[in-house]
């Protein structure tokens, strides 16, 4: 049987505390056995708070990714932000994905981050460019070979990874290098959490 506690006064001063949760309805539960204290995975968390971010680029179809080019995302995050980010990648043929850190970067087209809960109006603390002019790569963090496949058994090769986090006022470059000597379909779709 469930336990409902009216509070008198959120200023009341009390020397002995019984934890109360309230519920979708408004009601303040005791926690207990049978109405432990709700819980939640962190990513569900800042998801429902309205800091979590995503964005990408693709190559289609109409307009693939040219035989030996590179897709390219940099991105940096402000003073402060460390965010916990996952990759996914993918090329219609044989490619290699790369993750450096600490990119020299310069034009490119801004792209803008989605805040994911599509009620909240937070922006991310992030900035992005797809495709900018690279004068140094920086330290590679991580490398990854997309196999493509050969004849019927082409498939295009892709890539998720761990999630890692990343630095602040450090800017990340995300390439995927189509190496298959066709142009193909690619894409990079990066999310995080703020």
């Amino acid at each position: 049987m469930s336990i409902i506690v009216e509070r008198e006064s959120l200023s009341t001063k009390s020397r002995f505390v019984t934890p109360t949760y309230s519920d979708a309805s408004g009601q303040q539960l005791v926690i207990g056995s049978e109405h432990p204290l709700p819980q939640m995975p962190l990513s569900e968390l800042r998801l429902e708070e309205g800091r979590a971010y995503a964005l990408g680029y693709s190559y289609t179809f109409d307009n693939p990714l040219a035989a030996g080019a590179s897709l390219d995302i940099a991105l940096a995050f402000a003073a402060g932000i460390t965010p916990e980010i996952s990759i996914s990648g993918l090329c219609g043929g044989d490619a290699i994905g790369y993750l450096y850190e600490g990119a020299t970067v310069t034009g490119g087209t801004p792209l803008t981050a989605i805040n994911k809960n599509r009620n909240s109006l937070t922006a991310s603390q992030s900035a992005a460019l797809l495709n900018p002019t690279v004068t140094d790569t920086g330290t590679m963090i991580l490398r990854q070979v997309l196999i493509g496949g050969s004849g019927k058994k082409a498939s295009g090769g892709q890539t998720g990874s761990a999630d890692l986090i990343l630095k602040p006022l450090t800017t990340y470059l995300f390439r995927i290098t189509n190496v298959n000597g066709t142009d193909h379909v690619a894409e990079i779709i990066l999310e995080w959490i703020e």
